[in-house]
C-alpha cells in the first residue's frame, strides 16, 4: 500500500518532467527512481483478455458482465473488426475494446477509472465475461431492446455508427433547434441521436 501511494505521488513529476526539452527531460526522467516507471505504465496501460469465442457472443457476455455489476453498457461504437463500448456508474468510468482476431479468437480490453485507473475492477469484469462465455452460446448477440441508432450525420439515412441506451446520462447537446442531439464516441467522433423527449442543452 505505501509503495503504491509512494508511485501515485511521482506521476505528476514525471509529466512535468516530460515537458523539459530534448536531452534535459532524458536526463531528469532517468534520474527518478524505477518505481516511477511501474507506477506509469499502470495508469495507462489497459488489462487485456482473449477467448477462444466468436466477437457476437462475447459481446452477449460483456453486457451480461457490466449489467450483473451496475455497469450498463453506455454506448456501444463501431470499430473495425469489433466495437467499442463505454460504461460508467457515477463512481466508475470505463472503455472496454473487442477485436475480432480471427472467427473464433475475440481479444478484449479494458480500462476503468475513478479518480485513478482500477485495475482490480478490470481484473473482475475479465473474470465475470469469462465465466459467462461458458453459459453463453454463438447464437447470442448484444441485447439492443434499450438502445437508439447513433449516426453520423443529423439524419436517419447517413451510416449507422453504434447505440446509445436510452436511459444513460452522458453529456450531450442539442444540434440548434432540431430533434437530433449531438454527442462524443469512446473514439472521440461526434455522433447524433434523434430524441423528441430528452432535455438536453442546446448548442
Amino acid at each position: 500500500m505505501i509503495r503504491d501511494m509512494r508511485n501515485v505521488t511521482h506521476i505528476p513529476l514525471l509529466l512535468a518532467l516530460l515537458f523539459l526539452p530534448g536531452c534535459a527531460a532524458v536526463t531528469a526522467v532517468s534520474a527518478v527512481p524505477g518505481v516511477l516507471f511501474e507506477a506509469v505504465h499502470s495508469e495507462f496501460s489497459s488489462e487485456e483478455e482473449s477467448f477462444a469465442r466468436n466477437i457476437e457472443p462475447t459481446t452477449a457476455a460483456v453486457q451480461k458482465s457490466l449489467h450483473a455489476m451496475n455497469l450498463d453498457a453506455d454506448v456501444v461504437e463501431f470499430r473495425k473488426n469489433g466495437y467499442a463500448i463505454a460504461f460508467t456508474n457515477g463512481k466508475l468510468k470505463g472503455d472496454i475494446r473487442l477485436e475480432k482476431m480471427t472467427p473464433r479468437l475475440t481479444t478484449m480490453r479494458i480500462k476503468v477509472r475513478s479518480r485513478m485507473r482500477e485495475p482490480s475492477v478490470e481484473r473482475a469484469i475479465v473474470a465475470s465475461v469469462r465465466n459467462n462465455l461458458t453459459h453463453t452460446s454463438g447464437r447470442d448477440h448484444f441485447d439492443l431492446s434499450d438502445y437508439r441508432n447513433l449516426r453520423a450525420k443529423p439524419t436517419i439515412h447517413t451510416k449507422k455508427l453504434g447505440w446509445y441506451r436510452e436511459d444513460a446520462k452522458l453529456p450531450m447537446h442539442r444540434k440548434g433547434k432540431t430533434d437530433w442531439l449531438r454527442m462524443k464516441l469512446p473514439s472521440g467522433k461526434i455522433a447524433y441521436l434523434k430524441s423528441f423527449d430528452m432535455n438536453v442543452a442546446s448548442k
